[in-house]
C-alpha cells in the first residue's frame, strides 16, 4: 500500500456520494488512484460520481458502485459480494453512511428510533462482519464516520447521540479485536460540517439555505478556531488514517471541529 494514500477502499455513504464529505472524499481518493467501491442510495447519483472519479483520471475497470439501503442485510450482503468479485481484495472499509435524526426524548417515535439506530449503528457493525475475512487478509483498516455528538449530549439529539456514542465504543472494542490479526480500526468525529446534505436529508427543521447558514454561524462560534468545518478537513484525516503513515494508529477516537469538544 502506498505510504501517503490509499490502495483500495469500500466508500459507503447512505445519503449519497453528491456532496460534502462523501464527494470530497471520492475524489480525492480517485487523484490518488485508488480502487473505490462506491455505496448510497441513489443510482443516478452514484453514476455521476463514479464518471467524475474517472474524469479525475480513475480507470474505469478501477471504480464502480452499488445503490441500495445498507440497513437491509441483503444488500450489505451484495455490497461485498459485488466488491470482492470486482476487485478480490478489500483493504479499506470506509463506512461514513449517517442518518441525521432530531427530537428529544418525549418526542421521539419509535419508527424514527429504529432507523437512527439501524443506519448509524447496527450497519455497521454487521457490514464490518461481513468484510473482516478479507481485511485480516490485506491486514487492511476501518475509518467510522462518527461525530461529537457522542461525547456532546444535547436534548434535541439524544436518539443520535447514543447512536455515534455506540460507534466510538465499536471502534474500541474492533480494535482490540483485529489488532492481533494487524486490521487497525479508528473513528472520525465531526463537528459541524458545512457544505453537507446531512441535515436535511432527515427530519431536521433545517430546509432552507438561510436555516442552514443560521445553523452554520452558530455552530461556528462554539469552535474555539471560530469557523464551521469543511468537507476537506474530514478528508485530509481520513486519508492520513487509512494510510502507512499511520500503522501505529488504532483504536483511536479523532475528533475534527475546531475545538468545540473542549466545551466553553
Amino acid at each position: 500500500m502506498a505510504s501517503s494514500a490509499p490502495v483500495d477502499c469500500v466508500y459507503t455513504n447512505l445519503l449519497g456520494a453528491s456532496s460534502g464529505i462523501g464527494e470530497a472524499t471520492a475524489y480525492k481518493l480517485a487523484e490518488h488512484g485508488a480502487r473505490l467501491y462506491l455505496v448510497a442510495l441513489e443510482e443516478d447519483i452514484l453514476q455521476n460520481v463514479q464518471q467524475k472519479c474517472m474524469e479525475k483520471g480513475l480507470a474505469d475497470d478501477k471504480i464502480g458502485f452499488c445503490s441500495g439501503d445498507l440497513s437491509q442485510s441483503a444488500f450489505r450482503e451484495e455490497i461485498v459480494k459485488s466488491l470482492i468479485q470486482k476487485f478480490g481484495r478489500l483493504d479499506i472499509l470506509a463506512d461514513i453512511a449517517g442518518y441525521a435524526m432530531f427530537s428529544n426524548v418525549s418526542e421521539t417515535k419509535e419508527e424514527d428510533y429504529d432507523r437512527c439506530v439501524s443506519v448509524n449503528q447496527k450497519a455497521k457493525l454487521f457490514l464490518a462482519q461481513l468484510c473482516l475475512p478479507y481485511l485480516k487478509e490485506t491486514k487492511g483498516n476501518i475509518i467510522y464516520l462518527s461525530s461529537i455528538c457522542s461525547t456532546i449530549g444535547q436534548p434535541i439529539t439524544v436518539v443520535y447521540s447514543m447512536a455515534k456514542a455506540a460507534i466510538d465504543m465499536l471502534t474500541k472494542c474492533l480494535a482490540k479485536e483485529l489488532g492481533p490479526h494487524g486490521v487497525r480500526v479508528n473513528a472520525i468525529n465531526p463537528g459541524f460540517i458545512d457544505d453537507t446534505n446531512i441535515l436535511r436529508n432527515s427530519n431536521s427543521v433545517i430546509t432552507t439555505d438561510e436555516d442552514h447558514k443560521k445553523l452554520a454561524d452558530s455552530t461556528a462560534k462554539q469552535a474555539h478556531l471560530n469557523r464551521a468545518g469543511k468537507p476537506a478537513d474530514v478528508v485530509s484525516l481520513l486519508l492520513f488514517l487509512t494510510s502507512d503513515e499511520a500503522s501505529y494508529i488504532t483504536g483511536t477516537i479523532n475528533y475534527i471541529d475546531g475545538g468545540r469538544h473542549l466545551y466553553p
